[in-house]
């Protein structure tokens, strides 16, 4: 029994020190961070630079920002500077040189309040998780979400009346503040993503549309900021698989969980989870 318990504990723990996007306990840590200047560090890799500053340029909104070479970072070493840039998890095969890793394992763009190879906890203010697989065109993708669920997690958090408001439990329970947004969207996962039983109904389940399709068209629904579409995405590290069901417009989420690493594809569990947030939402409406 005491393992149960100590088992339950362990996962609850993984799961709520991942789900809220952001390292901020105060809101006047919060305030000051809107005055900081993003720098966005740029590699050699072209496909990667060039989709990182697309979507700063698009979607980031809550600070001021500059974009400089990995080369030219000693020009920041004093002053009011947050660093952007990519983590990969262990294990990943993600070939793109200059990337960072974490002591924290994870396959995410983070911000960091010093630039660093090697992320350090105490240094980690925001991360925005990512699929494990990238390749040269995924970049455009994965930027573009990783900046968004980044940017609406500052937007949501500002708005907190209190300091409380900030932790984990809260942040995870009212973020984002409108998941009413499910609830007429088409959910869309990558072909052999979706793992049923015996006779289990994935359009009973979810209580909607849904459908497996060529990550290709998550892609495009992601690209034209589709309204009509949510997703189903993974992000695997050593330790955990994140599951995330987020908007493809905005890049809102509305659903996320943290299991073992080798438990990465959509079940019931997920479904019924995510009917359950719709029945809830149209209540409140």
């Amino acid at each position: 029994m005491k393992k149960i318990i100590l088992l339950a504990s362990f996962i609850l723990t993984a799961l709520f020190s991942f789900a809220q996007f952001g390292n901020f306990k105060k809101k006047a840590d919060l305030e000051k961070f809107k005055d900081t200047r993003l720098v966005v560090v740029l590699i050699p890799d072209s496909a990667y630079s060039a989709s990182v500053i697309a979507a700063v340029e698009r979607y980031w909104t809550f600070t001021g920002y500059e974009f400089a070479e990995d080369t030219s970072l000693y020009r920041y070493k004093k002053g009011d500077y947050a660093f952007l840039y990519f983590s990969k998890s262990k294990g990943s095969k993600n070939k793109t040189k200059g990337i960072a890793s974490s002591e924290e394992d994870m396959n995410a763009f983070v911000i960091t309040k010093k630039y660093s190879k090697r992320i350090v906890p105490d240094n980690l203010l925001l991360y925005g998780f990512c699929g494990n697989k990238i390749d040269t065109a995924d970049w455009e993708f994965e930027s573009t979400r990783a900046i968004q669920l980044m940017n609406n997690y500052l937007n949501y958090a500002i708005q907190a009346e209190k300091d409380g408001a900030l932790s984990t439990s809260s942040m995870m329970n009212n973020y984002p503040s409108d998941k009413s947004q499910l609830v007429d969207k088409k959910l869309i996962l990558e072909d052999k993503q979706l793992e049923l039983k015996g006779k289990e109904d994935a359009t009973t389940l979810f209580d909607g549309d849904i459908e497996e399709v060529d990550i290709e068209d998550i892609h495009k629904a992601i690209k034209w900021q589709d309204n009509s579409y949510a997703y189903y995405y993974y992000s695997k590290d050593e330790k955990y698989c994140n599951k995330l069901v987020v908007s493809a417009a905005n890049s809102e989420l509305m659903y996320f969980s943290s299991t073992s690493p080798d438990n990465c594809k959509c079940t019931a569990k997920e479904l019924k989870a995510l009917k359950e947030i719709k029945v809830k939402a149209l209540k409140n409406r």
